[in-house]
């Protein structure tokens, strides 16, 4: 009788095994936050320079900007990094330096590189070098 038992204590474990072998990274991606991403747009942004003589120019140029409430919450930029030999998603807390504003987006001076994705919801607390599951892109 004890035989039986072990064997079918052996099976149930090689089973266990190769389930979670099959399944380790579905498994791991559910346990990670899960973020919704996007790039920054661009707005025109008028700049107005006074030269040497006294003369005043003005400029309407396009930058990166962002909405006021996005920057209340804290900008996470997702970057890709490999981690144990796979191409992983990770954020990063940006300390974003804004100039002027215009309709309610301040333009992003530093901290944000044009194209780069920011997140713009999660289903957990993020932290600077967390490892993400993206769902949208």
């Amino acid at each position: 009788m004890s035989k039986k038992i072990l064997i079918i204590i052996t099976v149930f474990f090689f089973t266990a095994m190769l389930f979670l072998t099959v399944f380790a990274e579905k498994i791991h991606n559910a346990t990670l936050p899960k973020v919704t991403v996007f790039r920054p747009e661009t707005r025109t942004f008028e700049e107005i320079i006074t030269d040497e003589n006294g003369e005043t120019y003005t400029f309407y140029t396009e930058k990166t900007a962002l909405s006021k409430e996005q920057l209340e919450k804290g900008i996470y930029v997702l970057y890709s990094a490999e981690k144990n030999g796979t191409k992983r998603s990770f954020v990063r807390l940006a300390q974003v330096v804004t100039g002027t504003g215009n309709d309610g987006y301040l333009e992003i001076i530093s901290g944000i590189n044009y194209g780069e994705k920011i997140v713009t919801s999660n289903t957990a607390e993020l932290y600077d070098g967390a490892e993400v599951f993206v769902t949208t892109l």
